[in-house]
């Protein structure tokens, strides 16, 4: 299959007949994994390239018809790929930042989730983004009417809904976050529902509460919480060192002796019980 680089590539030199054998198979079937249901585009350090791209055809595509195709080119692509081999989810892994790639992923999906570390950085990014969605949906809708973009079948539909966030990489105490990771835990769900869920419902970006708090049940979350998973700690490496989850590890792979062997154990079912959880969430969310 090809990699981001040569999707990248093939957009930015417009190569028309390389994109459309990439979405026909033509460099072969998307990478599988040991999960039958799971397949992999790899990413590559060249996507960086299509940043500046994106970000000057929106602004400029107007009056430069030759740019005008770039924005949505690779969601369009993805979207075909995902069509022609009946893929029920495709999952973006954004990387934290503002540019023109991470803005036509993000618009051009149906749902978002945000990942959250329990410090001062992420509070900030949450502020931050209470400005940002909003702004990035103006700039789409400029960018589709102007070029004459303006209709459902568009790769970038520009109407994302985020259905929730996950808090993670927090230490354990007394089987719940530690007092110094609550503390910000708390300050971020407080951004989240404070300042940006009330500016994505202004744009209807945002999932329907009653739905959301009839999904959460009697779990114990609170909105826009979809899950907490704590830091994986040593079971992290062992899940590398086996190219499977942590939930997926077997007993003898983590192994350990006595008391060590149990809590890893103990650890590596609850984590498989949290994300067995945040799936059925996700589905009901967004079927």
């Amino acid at each position: 299959m090809a990699t981001a680089k040569t999707l990248v590539s093939a957009i930015i030199d417009n190569d028309t007949n390389k994109l459309q054998t990439i979405i026909n198979g033509g460099f072969g079937a998307p990478y599988p994994t040991k999960n039958e249901n799971l397949f992999l585009l790899p990413g590559h350090q060249d996507i960086s390239d299509l940043d500046t791209q994106i970000a000057l055809a929106l602004k400029v595509s107007a009056g430069v018809p030759a740019v005008r195709n770039i924005p949505g080119a690779l969601p369009k692509i993805l979207q075909e790929v995902a069509k022609k081999y009946n893929f029920d989810y495709v999952l973006y892994d954004l990387s934290p930042n503002v540019g023109g790639l991470n803005e036509v992923l993000l618009m051009s999906s149906d749902y978002f989730i945000i990942p959250a570390s329990p410090d001062y950085f992420c509070w900030q990014a949450v502020l931050s983004l209470s400005k940002r969605i909003p702004q990035w949906k103006r700039e789409i809708s400029i960018y589709k009417e102007s070029n004459s973009f303006d209709n459902d079948g568009y790769s970038i539909k520009n109407k994302p809904l985020f259905i929730g966030m996950i808090q993670q990489k927090y230490k354990i105490y007394r089987k719940g976050p530690a007092a110094s990771f609550e503390n910000w835990i708390t300050k971020i769900r407080e951004s989240v529902n404070d300042s940006l869920v009330p500016e994505l419902k202004k744009i209807s970006c945002v999932v329907d509460e009653i739905k959301l708090k009839d999904t959460l049940g009697s779990s114990g979350l609170t909105p826009y919480d979809l899950a907490q998973i704590s830091d994986f700690n040593s079971l992290i490496a062992i899940s590398q060192d086996n190219a499977k989850p942590v939930f997926a590890l077997t007993d003898s792979e983590i192994g350990r002796q006595g008391s060590v062997q149990s809590t890893m154990t103990a650890s590596r079912d609850r984590f498989l019980t949290v994300f067995g959880d945040l799936a059925e969430r996700v589905i009901k969310l967004t079927t």
